[in-house]
């Protein structure tokens, strides 16, 4: 009986770890979106954000976002006069919120790249301005970022807006979604 050691032929594939910076600031500009403001239908929605990520589980986010509403429902059933003029359709929101970083991974596209990735749940408070009036402001959101180098990330966010307002009359609350894909830098 010889005693032979088998030594496998097996070709070793290079492996690259993510070499994700450290940096802590996040400055995201939105390429597009869209916000739905109840009664007011769907328009184009123009914004920013910064955010500051605390650990690898958390980050808050100073948002600033603006849109042009259109007519409102009761403005297109009716034919009436307007009830907003064009400076009182000018929409701009402000917010602070925290989000939290609940399912980090990768995503694979097609088989040759594989991106780091977190999908995250995003809440706060702030402002909304329209109708010459500020409404007190909630939003919360879902949103997935995609890292595809190590400072520049793609994100898609959806959130929901939702604060209270007298312009037909009576206090109602109303929920507005907005969708906004944006690109990300990281300092």
């Amino acid at each position: 009986m010889i005693d032979e050691i088998i030594s496998p032929d097996l070709e070793r594939r290079e492996i690259r770890e993510a070499n994700i910076d450290t940096e802590d600031f996040e400055f995201t500009a939105y390429l597009g979106g869209i916000m739905n403001v109840e009664d007011f239908g769907s328009n184009a929605l123009y914004g920013g954000s910064l955010a500051y990520h605390i650990n690898e589980d958390f980050f808050m986010e100073a948002a600033y976002g603006q849109t042009t509403l259109g007519e409102s429902s009761y403005e297109r059933l009716s034919g009436s006069a307007p009830l907003l003029t064009d400076e009182e359709r000018e929409l701009s929101m402000y917010n602070l919120s925290l989000a939290w970083n609940f399912l980090p991974g990768e995503i694979f596209i097609f088989d040759k790249w594989a991106l780091n990735s977190n999908l995250y749940l995003i809440g706060g408070v702030g402002n909304t301005s329209f109708a010459d009036a500020e409404h007190f402001t909630y939003n919360v959101g879902v949103g997935v970022r995609m890292l595809a180098q190590d400072w520049l990330a793609v994100r898609l966010d959806v959130r929901d807006h939702i604060f209270e307002h007298e312009i037909f009359g009576e206090p109602i609350v109303t929920n507005n979604l907005s969708a906004q894909l944006g690109v990300s830098i990281y300092f």
